[in-house]
């Protein structure tokens, strides 16, 4: 489903950020990627140290054949997205979940919470 990596690749050429939120939680950290139209096969997932990566590409797909275009607001191309915890998250047991749109990360620190 996912494909994760020991160390993220940087997008050069990223034109988004993906927004997230963190949580912490009695057994380490729980973040939320919002990824709406990005399917599972298209994300990477990374953890070097303490930083997190999610990495991928959202690809505009359209029904009928389009000539020219109104308005566009939605960002497609490809997206990366680092975030910095307090702990070493490249020895944590991480666990991903897309659901709705939303990329769940559980990062579980060894012997729990501090």
């Amino acid at each position: 489903m996912f494909r994760p990596e020991g160390g993220a690749r940087p997008a050069p050429d990223a034109a988004w950020r993906p927004l997230a939120d963190i949580y912490r939680t009695d057994r380490g950290w729980l973040i939320k990627f919002e990824l709406a139209g990005v399917p599972a096969e298209d994300i990477l997932l990374s953890a070097r140290g303490r930083l997190l990566t999610v990495a991928g590409i959202r690809r505009d797909c359209t029904e009928d054949q389009v000539l020219s275009h109104h308005l566009m607001e939605i960002s497609y191309n490809r997206f990366e997205r680092t975030i910095e915890l307090p702990c070493d998250v490249e020895s944590s047991h991480l666990e991903m979940q897309l659901r709705n749109g939303i990329l769940i990360v559980r990062v579980s620190e060894e012997g729990g919470a501090e």
